[in-house]
């Protein structure tokens, strides 16, 4: 039995046969398996700037060419330094097989500082309300940066702070829904699991194919909503679609569609017609709502 370490859905057989190299890159989570090779997962921004804080305070005691990570899924992961020297660290978001992510590449810098703890300025997008800002990190993400940086600092002994930005974070997000989302002045620092999925037509194939095994299957938009259903329909197999719904649909088991009414309002044309859109299809419907991110938090911090 192989399963994917993030998803848990089991490979077939056929796929593997117990292959030790194959077995291997599945259990690192930065490959997902297919029926002829592989799709590789990137990091995601949390990780990348886990990296940077890493390797900025690993830089004042020992040249560092990688970090390890620890990631909220729990699977560690080696990602390549840029630069690093002095205090001060460059890491570079890896984005995998992923056909559209517009922050690949992108690079987050870290230096240390005489403050404590972990901070973030220039090209870090805020949350706008009305006079109340606050920097775009998500509660995984920051929970991310600030165990990797406690864990650092024990290793090392070290006392100061870091500064976390990104040098090209106002550029990139003109060409995300940050603006629409109330984010201004840069980019957000997300990431439920610590990898981005590799979205792609091979990906969304691969995973209906996968998915034929199973007689009963939650069809979910996001890592969240997936959380969500492992535990709310524990006989169903959950699978990530995003926005590839109505492909899933295809699927001839039971089916329960979860997600945040945002997305789900999306593909079906306007929020009221969420229910009347799965009950044509023959699906149950489970609409999340936004406080689900405080019950993530809460898992994650209870190491659950």
């Amino acid at each position: 039995m192989l399963r994917d370490p993030i998803e848990l859905y089991e490979y077939p057989r056929e796929w593997h046969n117990c292959d030790e190299e194959i077995v291997r890159k599945v259990k690192s989570g930065l490959y997902i398996l297919t029926e002829d090779g592989f799709l590789r997962r990137g990091i995601t921004t949390g990780t990348t700037a886990s990296a940077a804080v890493v390797a900025a305070i690993s830089s004042l005691y020992e040249d560092v060419k990688k970090v390890k990570i620890t990631t909220p899924a729990g699977i560690p992961v080696d990602v390549k330094v840029e630069v690093a020297g002095g205090g001060f660290a460059r890491v570079r978001k890896f984005s995998g097989d992923h056909e559209f992510d517009v922050t690949d590449g992108l690079v987050i810098e870290a230096e240390v500082t005489d403050g404590r703890g972990v901070k973030f300025g220039e090209g870090v997008g805020e949350f706008v309300r009305g006079e109340i800002k606050r920097k775009a990190v998500s509660k995984s993400a920051l929970m991310q940066i600030q165990e990797n940086f406690l864990s650092c600092s024990r290793k090392y002994g070290f006392t100061g702070g870091v500064m976390v930005s990104i040098p090209e974070g106002r550029k990139i997000a003109m060409k995300t829904g940050n603006k629409r989302a109330g984010v201004e002045g840069g980019i957000s620092i997300l990431g439920t699991t610590g990898f981005v999925e590799p979205w792609c037509r091979r990906l969304v194939e691969t995973k209906l194919k996968i998915a034929m095994q199973y007689e009963k299957i939650t069809i979910t938009t996001g890592r969240k909503a997936w959380l969500y259903s492992i535990r709310k329909f524990p006989e169903y197999q959950p699978f990530v679609f995003g926005v590839h719904i109505d492909e899933a649909l295809e699927h001839p088991g039971e089916k329960v569609v979860v997600g945040f009414p945002g997305i789900l309002s999306i593909w079906a044309g306007g929020r009221d017609k969420i229910w009347e859109k799965c009950k044509k299809a023959g699906v149950r419907v489970e609409v999340i709502g936004d406080d689900l991110d405080n019950w993530i938090w809460n898992m994650q911090k209870a190491g659950n």
